[in-house]
């Protein structure tokens, strides 16, 4: 039985100088399959469980960021007894080549795969002329 209230705890928790700590948020590495062809890089990321909704997509400069949060349903379904599987993010980072045309990237997500299919563009070709002085 617990006969500790909530305010009661919270009071015999300042006076014994015990702060409450935030759970820690897991982060998973999800696996990541890449793909390139002369005119597209493919990425395939697995995040099973995550909505949609919750993945952020993000390229600045030469740095694509996936992201993508995984909740658990808040129904009842009984006694633990067993629990591997636990809410957290998906975040991967990768290093990639400035010739991509990123406004014209596309992502869809099927099953908890998220593919990402960025085309590249040609690098620009400048040739300089020596001036005689």
């Amino acid at each position: 039985m617990n006969t500790l209230t909530t305010e009661n705890k919270q009071t015999l928790d300042e006076k014994a100088g015990v702060k409450e700590v935030q759970p820690q948020v897991r982060v998973y590495s999800p696996n990541v399959d890449v793909y390139e062809t002369e005119n597209t890089i493919l990425f395939r990321v697995e995040m099973p469980g995550v909505d949609e909704t919750s993945v952020e997509i993000t390229i600045e400069k030469d740095q694509l960021q996936l992201e993508g949060k995984f909740k658990m349903g808040a129904e009842e379904k009984g006694q633990v007894r067993l629990a591997e599987y636990k809410e957290g993010n998906y975040f991967r980072k990768f290093t990639i080549s400035k010739a991509i045309d990123s406004e014209k990237a596309v992502a869809k997500m099927k099953n908890g795969i998220l593919e990402l299919s960025i085309p590249k563009i040609e690098p620009k070709k400048t040739k300089i002329e020596i001036r005689n002085s």
